[in-house]
């Protein structure tokens, strides 16, 4: 057993002494020059450019999921909060099923299409003199975090919308309203304001690390259907 450590500790250092320094076939390709025919063909379709606008500095693995919904959003030139999910799923579709498999096969990304994940290659950086800055990188929170702002500021004008509408009912006993009693009024009103607030708290505080857009949709879903 001893002897089997050896040797397999002794292998690293016995390459490094022949001065072995081989390369492995897709390190290779990677680092080898796309020709411009190629650049231009990929940069042809949208979509893969806003791939590679997404991806471009990125050093890490991203989610399909996330690079579908930033592509999404900027092919419709709103925020991911707005994006409907029939707009995320054409978006989604499409990379899964053509584009992401094209930029792998040429080396540009690694695409894992099992776990759904998408890592920039060396051979991306071919593309970054073509790419102009018109899109604001990692610009996707600020703007989920705004629009997510504007929502919840019509879920309080909504409360008090409600609030005022109910004491100006009562005080002008209006059917159903002026049945109710008095003492019921304020703990409504107190309950409605009492669940925003738990609901903002929530969405922001509690849940900083997951997607709030996808929160808030459950739990005012009676926004609208999802199409």
């Amino acid at each position: 057993m001893l002897e089997l450590i050896e040797l397999m500790s002794a292998s690293p250092n016995t390459a490094d002494a022949t001065g072995d320094t081989t390369s492995s076939p897709q390190d290779t390709e990677s680092s080898q020059p796309l020709s411009k025919d190629t650049i231009f063909h990929i940069l042809q379709v949208q979509r893969r450019r806003l791939t590679l606008q997404y991806l471009q500095g990125r050093t890490d693995a991203v989610s399909l999921r996330d690079l579908a919904e930033q592509v999404a959003a900027w092919e419709n030139n709103m925020s991911v909060v707005e994006l409907t999910s029939k707009e995320r799923q054409r978006a989604y579709i499409s990379l899964y099923q053509t584009h992401l498999p094209t930029l792998d096969t040429e080396g540009i990304v690694e695409y894992n299409k099992d776990r759904g994940t998408i890592r920039r290659t060396s051979r991306a950086d071919q593309f970054d003199p073509y790419l102009f800055d018109t899109v604001p990188h990692h610009a996707s929170e600020s703007s989920t975090d705004s629009a997510l702002d504007l929502r919840w500021e019509r879920y309080y004008l909504g409360g008090t919308l409600f609030s005022t509408s109910l004491l100006g009912a009562k005080l002008l006993q209006l059917p159903l309203v002026s049945q109710l009693a008095s003492q019921l009024i304020i703990p409504i009103i107190l309950s409605v304001f009492s669940i925003l607030t738990a609901g903002h708290y929530y969405t922001r505080s509690v849940l900083p690390e997951s997607n709030p857009i996808e929160k808030v949709t459950q739990l005012f879903s009676h926004r609208g259907p999802s199409n």
